[in-house]
């Protein structure tokens, strides 16, 4: 058992959220409860990862999507009245790490992507408000896109976007989970072959076919699911808490 506060100082500090501008609130969204025995981890907050979390009789829900965002209105109504009706009714803790938690360099999404697809990270990339949220990575192997696929499949599951308009081989792979599609022009620029987001958006098809770059899109929520199963395991060695990943499907 660890007091709430105590595991923020901890994860504000591990993933050194002061160090990049987000357009979220990073740290704890909701305060509930003092102490911490059990967490609950997840990619979004929302209501059946919230009640799941309470079947699981969860302190703390931990995510990489909260419930706030910059751009939001400040009216509490619909689905964000019922999600703080809920949670505040259980005394459930919230916390939330967005950015921080996609570019840290050993429990980030982004190095975990690497990791699991067996990427040696060789350069920074992603270069958002003066700071990299994650890497160039050479591929040992340099696979056809055929065998490269076949991985990327066995690492998200699913069925990702591919457009394939890269060399025959793939040496060298940027990667930026969730959301990136512009950033191909800076995997072009570095001399990827291929580049692996979240999401694609409509300019990527014909700048990809036109620069000559393989482009991925394995899913936004399959690839931000690793940055909190590896923070959370993190805690558990370091504080003796139970910690529990539970993936609510997305196919977005």
């Amino acid at each position: 058992m660890i007091r709430l506060t105590e595991m923020e100082r901890f994860l504000a500090e591990t993933l050194q959220v002061s160090s990049i501008a987000d357009y979220a609130p990073n740290g704890v969204q909701l305060r509930g409860r003092d102490t911490v025995e059990r967490v609950v981890g997840g990619v979004s907050a929302c209501m059946d990862l919230f009640r799941a979390a309470d079947q699981a009789e969860a302190d703390v829900i931990l995510v990489h999507h909260g419930m706030f965002w910059n751009k939001d209105s400040r009216v509490v109504q619909g689905n964000l009245k019922a999600r703080l009706s809920f949670l505040l009714s259980r005394d459930l803790s919230l916390l939330a790490y967005h950015l921080p938690l996609d570019r840290h360099p050993e429990y980030g999404n982004n190095a975990m992507i690497l990791k699991h697809l067996n990427l040696k990270p060789i350069a920074p990339f992603g270069l958002y408000h003066g700071t990299h949220l994650s890497f160039l990575g050479e591929n040992g192997v340099a696979d056809t896109l055929e065998d490269f696929v076949v991985r990327v499949r066995g690492v998200f599951g699913g069925d990702p976007l591919i457009l394939p308009f890269g060399p025959e081989r793939v040496r060298l792979v940027a990667v930026c989970s969730g959301a990136a599609p512009e950033l191909v022009q800076e995997a072009k620029a570095l001399g990827a072959d291929l580049f692996l987001s979240g999401e694609a958006a409509e300019p990527l098809y014909h700048y990809a076919r036109e620069e000559g770059i393989h482009v991925i899109a394995a899913g936004h929520h399959r690839t931000e699911k690793f940055g909190v199963q590896a923070i959370g395991a993190l805690l558990s060695r370091q504080f003796g808490i139970d910690f529990q990943f539970i993936d609510i499907p997305n196919p977005i």
